[in-house]
């Protein structure tokens, strides 16, 4: 079940966002708790100053297993499901209701993020085309978009 993301989520949101981290993009190290820290600042700095876009939380048998954020409904800018859930459709649910909502109030008539080097194929099996070369952060940086 899809339902949206509350303020009072953040600490739960920065556990799956670590645990993601951890097990899909960096293992450990440095760059990993860099990677971790900015990607956790970034949505608690979105969700304070008024959340413009849509965001979404996965529940699986009462417990909170991943989630989605599109700001300003063009930003896909996370995209986290615990290790343990992988692999099981939370993703593309998450993203397929995330393209859903934001049709219709997107400015860009596109969705666009950086993808991490292990979510690369999932974007392109959904749809997402990419739109350039890789950038050399931590764990990759990949652009794509999704055009409606």
């Amino acid at each position: 079940m899809i339902v949206n993301i509350q303020h009072t989520d953040t600490k739960i949101l920065s556990q799956i966002i670590s645990e993601s981290i951890l097990f899909s993009v960096l293992k450990n190290g440095i760059q990993a708790q860099v990677l971790i820290d900015e990607t956790i600042e970034s949505l608690v700095k979105w969700l304070s100053a008024g959340s413009n876009g849509y965001s979404g939380k996965f529940i699986e048998d009462k417990s909170f297993v991943g989630f989605i954020v599109v700001k300003d409904y063009w930003n896909l800018s996370h995209l986290f499901v615990l290790p343990s859930f992988q692999k099981k459709g939370i993703g593309k649910a998450l993203l397929s209701e995330a393209i859903l909502k934001c049709k219709d109030t997107n400015p860009k008539r596109k969705i666009m993020l950086n993808s991490s080097n292990s979510a690369s194929a999932f974007y392109k099996h959904m749809g997402f085309i990419n739109t350039g070369g890789e950038r050399a952060l931590p764990g990759g940086c990949i652009p794509y978009e999704y055009n409606f």
